[in-house]
């Protein structure tokens, strides 16, 4: 059996804890990573599915000789989706010595790690956020951010709509987000895209994460009568329900929402009433219909999950690892090759000269701007008792402002 076969086989097993090197050191060195997941507590469910992708990843990477003869091996810890405990984890790996890479859960990690990751470990990050800001590059100068920020997502769905307006009449669009530093993330960016492209904002409408009052939210759609409407700011909670209690009450918009909204299965489990729903996503998450080796092998991942039914659609958090492993050996690659040390600066460096490095697949060529990958798509997901689908509502595109 082979090690690609065998991790599937195995589910989610924890993969040993090595730690990195110098370009000068020996053949066959392990290049270390420590990755930070919430693998307990109530966001494990998203931990699970991202370990079960890097452990895929890194192993079909592996397989291929892994980048010069030498294996990527991740040490995984459990953080809770607690800051404390991920900065914890990450000083202790940092400590070790010869860590290549470092992958956090969360943007309050890379936020409370990057000062003195800056200033001491100088080590190569990434994490699972999308955060605005993460394109401050001083501010992070060592972090790189698989996928579009939170801006970019919304400003690719206030451009379907530009584009898809019909007359003079300004769209209407109402936002319904979370109360929490993450909803309220694109904010700024919504308001002054929106004023750019003429789009009316009849609603803004701010919830809690939990508990919160569905017929009051959809009250105040009916009144404002959108033509859309956003939901950010939140996973599988809140709204759904919000959704449905509109639909009830005869909102007749088109709903639509950002990454973390927008999960096949995730969207699925809310039913019929979500048909139609337009979700903006960083990847083609619709494996069975795009061809390409990478995606390729994403997909025979998939389908060997033993206790997982293959659908032909794949988690957003799975991708990603997958993504972010492909981008590690390609900047792991060419410093190696360059004769280079594998330190934070010389890795960030190669992961900015990656122009139109093809992704086989998974998100077309790949340009970081601003060290983060600003491409997505939008797909339309087709919702009813029996049967799901998503098809492309758009190309796949750039949304970097």
């Amino acid at each position: 059996m082979t090690l690609f076969k065998s991790i599937l086989a195995g589910g989610l097993m924890s993969l040993s804890a090595l730690t990195p090197a110098k370009a000068e050191e020996a053949q066959g060195e392990p290049l270390k990573f420590s990755i930070a997941l919430p693998l307990s507590g109530p966001l494990a469910f998203s931990g699970q599915v991202q370990q079960a992708g890097w452990q895929t990843a890194l192993a079909w990477i592996n397989e291929q000789g892994g980048v010069d003869g030498r294996p990527m091996v991740a040490d995984f810890y459990d953080d809770e989706y607690k800051v404390d405990l991920g900065v914890a984890g990450f000083k202790k790996a940092a400590s070790a010595g010869d860590l290549v890479f470092a992958a956090g859960d969360g943007t309050p990690f890379v936020r409370a790690i990057s000062p003195e990751n800056n200033d001491t470990y100088r080590i190569l990050m990434s994490a699972t956020g999308f955060a605005s800001d993460l394109v401050e590059t001083d501010k992070y100068a060592y972090h790189f951010l698989p996928g579009p920020t939170y801006s970019d997502m919304i400003g690719a769905l206030l451009n379907y709509i530009d584009d898809n307006k019909s007359g003079d009449a300004a769209p209407k669009v109402a936002l319904v987000y979370s109360a929490t530093e993450f909803g309220r993330d694109p904010l700024e960016h919504f308001r002054s895209h929106a004023a750019e492209l003429n789009i009316d904002i009849v609603l803004e409408e701010e919830t809690k994460w939990s508990g919160v009052d569905v017929t009051s939210s959809a009250i105040k759609l009916r009144n404002a009568a959108p033509d859309y409407v956003i939901f950010h700011g939140y996973a599988g909670n809140v709204w759904p329900e919000i959704l449905k209690t509109a639909k009830d009450y005869g909102v007749q918009a088109k709903f639509m929402g950002t990454a973390y909204n927008s999960d096949p299965e995730m969207v699925k489990s809310v039913g019929e009433y979500v048909d139609g729903y337009l979700g903006v996503v960083p990847y083609m998450l619709n494996v069975d219909a795009v061809e390409g080796e990478y995606l390729n092998a994403v997909r025979t991942s998939l389908q060997s999950w033993e206790g997982k039914p293959y659908s032909g659609y794949a988690n957003m958090g799975y991708v990603q690892s997958w993504l972010t492993a492909l981008v590690l050996r390609e900047a792991i690659g060419s410093t190696l090759d360059a004769g280079k040390d594998l330190n934070g600066p010389n890795l960030i460096g190669a992961i900015n000269d990656l122009k139109d490095w093809d992704s086989k697949g998974i998100v077309g060529d790949v340009t970081f701007v601003n060290q983060r990958l600003p491409k997505a798509i939008i797909y339309k997901y087709n919702v009813s008792a029996d049967s799901f689908s998503m098809e492309p509502a758009t190309d796949l595109v750039t949304v970097a402002e």
